[in-house]
């Protein structure tokens, strides 16, 4: 049966062809260039029904081992040059939402290749061994890949779990008041409706104890802080998670007293990005611990690949705070975005937590 993917999950595979073509990756920047840092790759490891290793020699050839040890081919560097440059031109020509390659599957078969994303029970997407020119270490790490030739993809997936309850505060509002607001369609327009009859949205709770707890684990005021920066998202003006912590930070809510106000408020978000990109999810409690322990590859649209290795984290963070937006996720599959009078009789709205990568 031929193998059908997404643009997302042909990257996986036009990532590993670049990489052994390459034998390298460079490290990038916040806004994704190349610098000159880079690191030589030693193997990379993929496991699907069986566990292969791709291994660069000093004939500009790759090894393939399979998981006995035995040689299962021996292909030039080259080749994969020549592979992963099609593969990108059929990437990017595709129409459909998912969609065939049959050349690259053949070549994929060559290479002990027969899925498009190898199975993972964590966040890492490929495992590759570096080689760290600066501290000379090999280590075999597991790094997240992140394209920008397909859809954007998410950073922190929304669900029932990622509600967010605010009480609202201000004029009091009747029962007809909260019908004719909740029989507006539009999300940003609802809003305006409520904040135009002199009403306010404060913080009241994370609705899922787990995702509660994550959050206080990163920072004992982050639900509140996370809070109010979906506020300013749901103002309309603008997404991107740097505008909203920047509005945030104006407001100086926990009356930080330090110079460097949105430095402080910007460094919790970085915090949360790093947290969701490498292992925190919603409904899972959280023990610190990093799947990704690698960190990302990113394809870039032009078909390079950067790398932010976690060793030099102030990258992986600048990059996740510049390159990430607040998303809305559908309102009635997740039940958010309605008024509704508590038992105490005060009036409530839940917001919803979803933050995407930008296009």
């Amino acid at each position: 049966m031929a193998l059908t993917g997404n643009k997302g999950e042909w990257s996986e595979i036009y990532t590993l062809f670049k990489l052994l073509g390459d034998g390298k990756v460079h490290a990038g920047d916040a806004d994704m260039n190349k610098l000159e840092l880079y690191y030589p790759i030693l193997n990379i490891i993929r496991e699907e029904s069986k566990r292969y290793e791709y291994k660069p020699n000093t004939e500009q050839n790759i090894v393939v081992i399979d998981e006995d040890g035995n040689e299962y081919a021996r292909i030039s560097m080259d080749k994969f040059v020549e592979e992963s440059t099609k593969l990108l031109s059929e990437i990017k020509a595709a129409k459909k939402s998912a969609f065939e390659i049959p050349e690259a599957e053949e070549f994929m078969g060559e290479i002990g290749c027969s899925k498009l994303k190898a199975p993972s029970t964590d966040k890492a997407d490929i495992h590759i061994v570096i080689h760290d020119l600066r501290t000379n270490m090999t280590p075999l790490l597991g790094f997240s890949i992140k394209s920008q030739l397909g859809s954007a993809s998410t950073l922190l997936n929304a669900g029932a779990t990622t509600n967010i309850t605010y009480k609202v505060d201000g004029t009091m509002l009747s029962d007809e008041d909260i019908d004719a607001i909740n029989a507006i369609k539009s999300h940003l327009e609802r809003l305006a409706a409520l904040f135009e009859k002199g009403c306010s949205l404060e913080y009241s709770d994370i609705d899922n104890p787990v995702f509660r707890n994550n959050l206080q684990f990163l920072d004992i005021c982050m639900p509140q802080f996370i809070a109010d920066c979906l506020l300013v998202d749901s103002k309309g003006s603008d997404s991107s998670i740097d505008y909203c912590v920047a509005d945030v930070a104006k407001k100086n809510p926990f009356d930080y007293k330090g110079k460097n106000v949105e430095e402080f408020y910007a460094h919790k978000m970085k915090v949360l990005l790093l947290s969701a990109a490498l292992g925190m999810v919603p409904g899972k409690e959280w023990t610190g611990r990093y799947d990704a322990n690698g960190g990302y590859l990113v394809v870039r649209k032009d078909g390079e690949i950067v790398c932010y290795h976690f060793y030099n984290q102030n990258d992986v963070e600048d990059y996740l705070y510049k390159n990430t937006r607040f998303e809305r996720a559908s309102r009635t599959r997740y039940g958010f975005g309605k008024l509704y009078r508590g038992e105490d009789g005060s009036v409530y709205m839940k917001l919803n937590l979803q933050i995407r990568f930008k296009k």
